[in-house]
């Protein structure tokens, strides 16, 4: 009779996990939104699927509504950084009413969570070679008030939200854009273009790591629009600012086109304002677009602008200050786009699918970018590894060599990570103490590659007279 017992307890177990499991992979049909507690069981459910390569963390702070900002990791060590496999990260749900990013990432994830499983080559690869941080939701806060407006407000005949939503979507422009405060995070960023605009009036200039100009835009309290900085922001740029990201990309809806820094001219009129990594930056851009099904279309998705290539220079379409695209480039080693990834901003979960299959190899092949370019270590003659060594590259074109005013730093464990399109170049390491050091290299870049190209360092020890120069440089650096 106990064994009768146990046997049935067992059984009941064994269908109640069945039925949960079959309950979450139902995201790959992709028939409906889920709101935060699905989203967060549905993360759940895929770390119990592959617990080897996946890890899941929240953000120290959380949103004004008390949701956490919870991000899953895939890597084949996915709780740390292992020296020289670079970082990238996808941020999802930004604007709360601009939803298809955020289901894009459960889908993502579970995809590579399956295709490991799967034994899938080119998914293995990427995933023992690279740790990949994914944030369906920025603001969990504005998705679930774009939501309960759609369904006290919207005058529809639907049983409850889910099938409203699964139907319907909801389709008030900008009700929930915001977060709980009615500020818009994407200009809630320390507008850090207005210091490197005026740096750059300097023949040397400070030009990467804009630390202390972040802090000070802080405290001051607002940000470039008068509004107060929400936490939601000051959670994600402490995130940004502590870890090794390489590649970034933003998902947003509202039209269809790869969006690339800057994001802003310097007299915030609207023109083309490149960085110092504009070709490589549009080629990035060219990477989803190209993968995308539709996005590279000549024809107009959204509005009355074309897009060529399905690309644009942010500042060239519309100026955006504090958004989160251009402060990833000034204030770290992070290389980061927005994508927008369609007109509806919040449509029809039946049409998920659909727009799953459009932006399923965008998706990957712009996660195998983070592998572009160089990579390698910094170290002495002691092999002591060296952090926040600076990384100066010069770019060989018509028999002269031309500056990237854009520098790198190398991370605590002394590696660094360069994205570079193809070409030859002057890759300069210097760090304080030391003697720089400058190599050559050519790059070429192969598709699906997932490893960069190996350029190590070590450098010598300057000399006491060496080294009051280099403090006397430091000190007057403008």
């Amino acid at each position: 009779m106990l064994y009768y017992l146990k046997f049935l307890i067992l059984t009941y177990l064994t269908l109640i996990s069945y039925c949960q499991a079959y309950q979450w992979n139902k995201i790959r049909e992709y028939g409906n939104h889920h709101n935060t507690e699905e989203m967060f069981a549905a993360l759940d459910s895929i770390h119990k699927q592959c617990p080897d390569i996946t890890y899941i963390y929240d953000l120290p702070l959380r949103s004004n509504k008390n949701h956490p900002l919870r991000v899953i990791i895939f890597s084949d060590n996915p709780r740390i950084h292992e020296t020289l496999e670079p970082e990238l990260k996808y941020v999802g749900n930004m604007h709360g009413n601009e939803v298809v990013g955020r289901e894009l990432l459960l889908r993502l994830a579970e995809y590579l969570c399956e295709e490991y499983q799967n034994k899938n080559e080119n998914i293995q690869n990427l995933i023992d070679n690279t740790r990949i941080h994914l944030m369906p939701s920025m603001n969990p806060d504005g998705w679930e008030i774009a939501a309960q407006h759609e369904w006290n407000e919207g005058k529809h005949d639907f049983a409850d939200i889910s099938t409203m939503l699964k139907e319907h979507g909801a389709k008030h422009w900008t009700i929930g854009r915001a977060n709980a405060n009615e500020i818009d995070l994407n200009r809630n960023f320390p507008d850090l273009d207005k210091f490197i605009y005026a740096y750059n009036h300097h023949r040397k200039h400070k030009n990467n790591h804009l630390d202390s100009e972040t802090f000070r835009s802080l405290l001051s309290g607002n940000d470039c629009k008068g509004k107060p900085y929400q936490i939601e922001t000051i959670s994600v740029a402490s995130w940004i600012m502590e870890n090794s990201f390489v590649l970034s990309a933003n998902l947003h809806n509202g039209d269809l086109v790869a969006n690339y820094p800057y994001d802003i001219s310097e007299d915030t009129r609207k023109k083309y304002s490149g960085s110092p990594d504009d070709d490589l930056f549009r080629q990035l851009a060219e990477t989803y677009s190209f993968a995308h099904k539709r996005m590279q279309s000549p024809e107009k998705s959204c509005s009355k602008e074309g897009f060529q290539h399905g690309i644009t220079n942010g500042a060239a379409w519309y100026p955006v200050c504090g958004g989160m695209q251009d402060f990833n480039y000034l204030v770290s080693n992070c290389f980061e786009l927005t994508f927008e990834l369609g007109c509806d901003k919040f449509p029809p979960g039946n049409t998920l699918k659909s727009l799953w299959n459009d932006n399923q190899q965008s998706l990957i092949d712009f996660m195998m970018k983070v592998h572009i370019g160089i990579k390698g270590l910094i170290q002495n003659e002691e092999g002591e590894k060296i952090h926040n060594a600076g990384i100066k590259v010069y770019y060989l074109k018509n028999d002269k060599w031309n500056y990237i005013d854009h520098d790198l730093k190398s991370n605590i464990d002394g590696d660094y990570y360069r994205l570079l399109v193809d070409g030859s170049y002057a890759i300069e390491v210097n760090s304080l103490g030391y003697k720089k050091e400058i190599q050559y290299v050519h790059v070429k870049n192969q598709p699906n590659q997932v490893d960069a190209q190996r350029l190590d360092f070590i450098l010598k020890r300057a000399t006491s007279e060496e080294i009051e120069r280099q403090q006397v440089l430091k000190r007057y650096w403008k």
